[in-house]
């Protein structure tokens, strides 16, 4: 691609100026008039920045070689489709590595160039005004651009935002035949679809039409605002949850879905609209029971690992589920405070390791006692990849394993995420401690929301072992993040 500037005193002189040097296939990428402040002490010129392909380019020398210099101004004197059909029926271009009985004879970009010619319409109040910013962005005018090889005129009234759909349809309606005449007036006609493509004008046309849909779309977003007003359900609805510290998305998907879904009049009450985006936000909440609940005795040991990356409550809820499953181990890695006190009152049987090998130790010998096992992993020093090969080598080894990510409701959102996401691809759910000193449920929901293929099992509420635990529910999160009862 070839891209050039050219200078002019007027429009014509700087159009007859890119047609002589780089032909009528050229494209007219920006156009700049010195106007106004910035040429207040200037003489007005009309600066054109033009391009056009290297092939296009190669095609218009040919014929350029072969004329004698003193026509050479005579012919770029002519129309753009006479030029153009002269190059393309001069004798070097007619086989260059296309097949004739395909060939179209078609300009590259002579509808969207050089073959527009721009007539200005001026009302009786503006009848002075001549200059190119007139033509394109003049108050109290109306432009109309005429294309050249076209069967019908395109008018563009840039004031108008209508006329941005007007000027899509008019680019998509490719014409199905090319009628055109040659320079001595017969006529020509050339059936089926013009190969875009083959002419370099598809990316052109794709790209136009893009930012045209773009100006449309936002202006008639910008028009629907003003005329309807957000009904005061959806707008309390998403005051409430943008307060609560719902992500944004999950907040345009409610709205969205409520608004197809619920009528004008429904959307207005607030207490239906509430209603319905409470049975969306406790769809998006998973829970499930452990799986050592669906355990018998008879059927042997289960293992159950409690994973986390530091302190989070997650040695009390090690006792609570000790006590609920009667006759299991606790194991606890890297042990930190001792809790004999408690161990002595529920009867529970815990050994304390310092190694990966004596918990694979531990495990075995529980599981030919018949045992249950649970473990309180938590991943202080330990590679991430060695933790995974942990947990696969007990898959491996015993069978059924469950995996269960511990969190903390007192832990940032930002953290818990860094934590969820680092072991989704080990883990078959999540547990949530310390809910009793949530501030912030809206936290806790958007990593529900963010990880339903981690279903909630359990949730630790308090220190007292084993009052303070409770099978997850949807509901218990709502309610505390809408306080209610």
């Amino acid at each position: 691609m070839y891209v050039r500037k050219f200078e002019a005193d007027s429009l014509d002189e700087a159009l007859k100026s890119i047609k002589r040097e780089l032909g009528p296939d050229a494209i007219i990428l920006k156009t700049v008039t010195n106007k106004g402040l910035k040429g207040a002490f200037k003489k007005n010129r009309i600066e054109i920045t033009a391009a056009i392909s290297e092939k296009n380019y190669t095609r218009k020398s040919r014929v350029d070689n072969a004329m004698p210099s003193d026509d050479r101004d005579k012919f770029y004197e002519n129309s753009s489709s006479y030029i153009s059909t002269m190059i393309d029926e001069h004798s070097d271009n007619k086989n260059d590595g296309r097949d004739s009985r395909y060939e179209v004879k078609k300009t590259n970009y002579g509808s969207m160039g050089l073959n527009k010619s721009v007539q200005s319409v001026k009302d009786m109040g503006n009848s002075g005004r001549t200059g190119l910013d007139d033509f394109l962005s003049g108050p109290g005018q109306r432009e109309s651009v005429s294309l050249e090889q076209k069967p019908s005129q395109v008018e563009v009234s840039w004031q108008d935002p209508k006329d941005f759909a007007k000027e899509i349809s008019a680019i998509k309606a490719e014409p199905k035949s090319l009628e055109s005449r040659d320079s001595r007036g017969s006529e020509r006609k050339f059936s089926g679809q013009l190969d875009l493509a083959d002419h370099g004008m598809a990316d052109e046309q794709k790209m136009k039409i893009d930012r045209l849909e773009a100006q449309l779309f936002d202006l008639a977003r910008s028009v629907e605002r003003i005329d309807k007003p957000e009904p005061i359900g959806i707008l309390q609805l998403r005051t409430t949850l943008r307060s609560l510290g719902i992500a944004e998305s999950t907040v345009n998907e409610l709205i969205k879905k409520a608004t197809f879904e619920l009528s004008v009049e429904e959307t207005q009450d607030v207490d239906i609209i509430f209603e319905y985006a409470l049975r969306e936000m406790l769809g998006r909440i998973q829970t499930a029971l452990p799986q050592f609940s669906n355990i018998d005795e008879e059927e042997g040991a289960f293992v159950t690992l409690l994973l986390s990356d530091s302190s989070c409550g997650q040695t009390s809820m090690l006792y609570k589920l000790g006590a609920l499953k009667k006759g299991s181990l606790l194991i606890q890695y890297q042990p930190g405070k001792q809790e004999k006190f408690v161990e002595k009152i529920f009867n529970l049987e815990v050994e304390r390791v310092e190694s990966v090998a004596e918990i694979v130790s531990s495990v075995r010998k529980a599981n030919e006692r018949g045992q249950s096992v649970f473990i309180d992993y938590r991943n202080f020093n330990t590679e991430l990849n060695d933790t995974k090969q942990f947990i696969e080598g007990l898959r491996r080894s015993f069978g059924r394993v469950e995996v269960m990510i511990c969190l903390s409701a007192i832990h940032s959102e930002l953290y818990n995420r860094k934590v969820a996401v680092t072991y989704e691809s080990v883990a078959d759910g999540m547990v949530v401690t310390n809910l009793d000193l949530c501030l912030n449920y809206g936290a806790l929901f958007n990593i529900c929301d963010e990880f339903q293929g981690l279903p909630l099992k359990f949730f630790g509420t308090g220190e007292i072992v084993p009052e303070d635990i409770e099978a997850a529910t949807g509901e218990r999160v709502l309610a505390g993040m809408f306080k209610l009862d």
